[in-house]
């Protein structure tokens, strides 16, 4: 189907909560949250992408595992001028030993506010509608042009699961049981001077080398509780 109205929308929704728990298929696993969004696009038959382009024409997809709380990745974006992302790890990362596998690694995994210093000392200052500085202090490191990633999330179709099995297994299931239309996205500007949009950097490297630097975003999210200050127009379809 090339293009998706908002009825041919909430029916495919519809119609994949009928299907109640469904498994992660062969070879798609993947130890982190982006397998529910992976699976619900599996399910509207397009392909996993990060560009910046609405994947069911109008409608930008996401799914999440239904819970009280969490946050929202709108969009992934690297910075625009200034330093690119791996300087600045390269200038602030530390060391850590992996949750997941005990190697010991350089990372920089933070969040970062427009309405507050965070502890390692960064903070975003909007510094037009869509444009993002990134300080240290009162240093000047990046700016982000928000602009291309703001046109992909006019329509924002998110849905959320109930699940089975243990988290980021393979044996976890995922029911999709609601979903919400997100429309007329506000100033960015404001969601970020007052701290509902912050942004991720998710980096990290083996301390020895032997694999090169991983950088994850940045991602520019938002908690799902404060929706309604970037988007004009919360919509339950299912």
């Amino acid at each position: 189907m090339n293009e998706w109205s908002k009825k041919s929308v909430v029916e495919k929704l519809q119609e994949i909560s009928q299907k109640g728990f469904l498994s992660i298929p062969e070879g798609m696993y993947r130890n982190d949250d982006g397998i529910v969004g992976q699976i619900l696009e599996r399910e509207f038959g397009i392909n996993e992408n990060n560009l910046h382009i609405a994947d069911l024409g109008q409608y930008e997809l996401k799914g999440m595992r239904k819970r009280k709380s969490g946050t929202l990745t709108l969009f992934h974006q690297t910075s625009t001028a200034g330093m690119t992302p791996i300087q600045i790890f390269e200038r602030f990362s530390y060391i850590r030993t992996s949750r997941r596998d005990g190697t010991i690694k350089r990372k920089l995994f933070t969040t970062i506010y427009g309405n507050k210093e965070n502890s390692l000392g960064f903070i975003l200052r909007a510094s037009s509608s869509y444009n993002v500085d990134l300080y240290y202090h009162d240093e000047y490191l990046a700016t982000w042009d928000l602009s291309s990633g703001i046109e992909k999330i006019q329509k924002v179709l998110l849905a959320f699961a109930e699940t089975q099995g243990a988290r980021n297994t393979r044996e976890e299931k995922f029911h999709f049981v609601s979903a919400y239309i997100l429309s007329s996205p506000k100033n960015i500007y404001e969601a970020i001077s007052t701290g509902a949009v912050v942004m991720d950097l998710c980096i990290d490297q083996p301390v020895d080398g032997s694999k090169p630097i991983h950088d994850r975003g940045p991602h520019i999210r938002i908690p799902i509780k404060k929706l309604d200050t970037l988007f004009s127009l919360v919509e339950k379809v299912l």
